[in-house]
């Protein structure tokens, strides 16, 4: 899935998975507060997604 978010991506858990930075993304999602309404993916930090909404714990 490409990332929505034209050149504010680079941090963005879509970016870092697509260019196969795995280490990155488990440093950015070990205790995650928001998932991605687009992907998916959870985060730490809402500045790591596209479109974050808060994660039900």
């Amino acid at each position: 899935m490409a990332c929505q978010c034209g050149e504010k991506h680079e941090g963005h858990l879509c970016m870092l998975k697509s260019k196969g930075l795995l280490d990155e993304v488990k440093h950015l999602a070990q205790n995650p507060t928001v998932v991605c309404f687009i992907c998916g993916g959870e985060a730490n930090s809402a500045d790591n997604v596209c479109e974050p909404m808060p994660l039900k714990q």
